[in-house]
C-alpha cells in the first residue's frame, strides 16, 4: 500500500459481479484498486504492505470479512502493516451488526444495495485518515530525531562547559561541583576526604624562554601524569594556569601524600619535547583531610592551598600536609615530604600508606630522598 500517489484500495468480495462493479467504479475515481474474492488470499497480499484501505464483503465463504479484519488487526499490532483503514460491506444494516462489525475492529461500514456517492465519500475519507496518520508518523520521526540530535548536542555542550579546552582535565566549574558531591558524601558516611592542589613551578619562565605554545605543551604532559597516577581520572582538574587539583574521596592526608608524591616525582623525571628543545619542570604539591572542624568544602581547598603555599616557601619542587594542629607538616603531623632535608629537616618516612582509594600508581612509600630540579629546567 503506497504511502504517495494514488492511494491503493483492496477490494475482497466473493461476487464477481459486485466485485467488479467496485473496481471499476473506483479505478474510474482515481484510485489505484486490486480485487480478490478471497479473504486468505488478500491476506497474502496485506501482509507485505504498509498502509492502505480495505473494502471487504462481511460474508463469504473460507475467510469472511469479520475474520479479514480480526486477522488485520492483529498485524497491526504486531507492527507488521502500519495503518489500514478498513471498511466492512454488508447487506446486514442492523445496529448489532454494526456493533460487531466496528467491535471486530472495522473503520466504516457500507450497507448493501450502496449509492456510489456514499461509496466515494466513504473511501475519501479513508484516505484522508490514512493521510494525517502518514503525517502523524513523519512528523514523529522527526521528532524523535530531533530529539536524538538535541541529547547528542547536549552531550556535547555539558562535555565542554565541564572541561579543559586545553588538557582535557575537568574544569575548575566541573571541580567544584564534584567537590560538593564527595564533600557531602564524606560528612554524611563519616569517611575520609583529601584533596591535592600541585602548581608548577616557575613556569612564567618556560613561557618568557620558550614561548606560549611550549608551555601549553608542559600543562597538558603535566595533566596526562596527574590524570594517569590518579584511580578516578575524573577527580582531577586544571583548577586555573599552571594549577591542579586531584581530590581523593576515602583517602586520609597518607595516602593522599603518597599519591601527590607519585605524580611530584613523575613530572620533574619527565621532560616535554617542544620543537625538538627539551623543556624541564618540577611540581609542588600541597595536601589536607577534612576535619570536623571545617566550616565546608572551600575550606578543605583552603587549606590544601595554604600547605601549596609552604611547599612553595621552603624551595619547591616538594609535598606538604596540613597538620592536625593546623601547621604545614606532612601526614600524622610529620616532617615535610619530599626535599625536607634542604629545610634541615629529618625527612619524614610515615607516608607509605597503601594508595588504592586514591592512586593506582602509589603503591610504594613517599621519597625520603631529596628532589631537586634539573639545572635549566623552570618551575614557580
Amino acid at each position: 500500500m503506497r504511502e504517495t500517489g494514488k492511494q491503493r484500495i483492496i477490494v475482497v468480495d466473493d461476487d464477481r459481479a459486485m466485485r467488479e462493479l467496485l473496481r471499476r467504479q473506483l479505478v474510474q475515481a482515481g484510485y489505484d484498486v486490486v480485487a480478490y474474492d478471497d479473504g486468505r488470499a488478500a491476506l497474502q497480499l496485506i501482509a507485505g504492505l504498509g498502509s492502505g484501505i480495505i473494502l471487504a464483503d462481511w460474508s463469504m465463504p473460507g475467510m469472511d470479512g469479520l475474520e479479514l479484519c480480526r486477522a488485520v488487526r492483529e498485524l497491526e499490532a504486531l507492527q507488521t502493516l502500519r495503518s489500514v483503514y478498513f471498511i466492512l460491506l454488508t447487506a446486514h444494516g442492523s445496529k448489532d451488526h454494526v456493533i460487531e462489525g466496528l467491535g471486530a475492529g472495522a473503520n466504516d461500514y457500507l450497507t448493501k444495495p450502496y449509492h456510489s456517492g456514499e461509496l466515494l465519500a466513504r473511501i475519501h475519507v479513508g484516505a484522508r485518515f490514512l493521510r494525517l496518520q502518514d503525517e502523524l508518523l513523519q512528523r514523529t520521526l522527526e521528532y524523535h530525531k530531533a530529539n536524538a540530535q538535541l541529547a547528542v548536542l547536549t552531550q556535547k555542550l555539558e562535555k565542554l562547559a565541564n572541561t579543559d579546552a586545553l588538557t582535557g582535565l575537568a574544569n575548575r566549574r566541573r571541580l567544584f561541583a564534584r567537590l560538593g558531591e564527595t564533600w557531602e558524601l564524606s560528612t554524611r558516611r563519616n569517611y575520609p576526604l583529601s584533596c591535592i592542589m600541585l602548581d608548577l613551578d616557575r613556569f612564567k619562565g618556560i613561557n618568557d624562554t620558550h614561548g606560549h605554545d611550549a608551555g601549553d605543551r608542559v600543562l597538558c604532559d603535566a595533566a596526562e601524569i596527574v590524570r594517569s597516577a590518579a584511580a578516578r581520572p575524573e577527580l582531577c582538574a586544571r583548577f586555573g594556569g599552571e594549577e591542579f587539583v586531584v581530590l581523593c574521596p576515602g583517602a586520609p592526608a597518607g595516602e593522599a601524600v603518597v599519591l601527590a608524591e607519585t605524580i611530584r616525582q613523575a613530572v620533574a623525571a619527565h621532560v616535554a619535547v617542544y620543537n625538538g628543545t627539551q623543556v624541564g619542570v618540577t611540581i609542588s604539591c600541597g595536601v589536607a583531610e577534612r576535619t570536623a572542624g571545617m566550616a565546608d568544602a572551600d575550606a578543605l581547598l583552603r587549606q590544601a592551598d595554604t600547605a601549596l603555599y609552604a611547599a612553595k616557601e621552603r624551595g619547591r619542587n616538594r609535598t606538604y600536609v596540613l597538620g592536625c594542629d593546623g601547621a604545614t607538616r606532612a601526614a600524622e603531623c610529620g616532617e615535610p615530604v619530599g626535599n625536607a632535608a634542604q629545610d634541615g629537616a629529618v625527612a619524614h618516612g610515615t607516608a607509605t600508606h597503601q594508595a588504592a582509594s586514591c592512586s593506582t600508581r602509589a603503591a610504594s612509600s613517599a621519597s625520603t630522598t631529596p628532589t631537586t630540579a634539573t639545572p635549566g629546567t623552570f618551575g614557580d
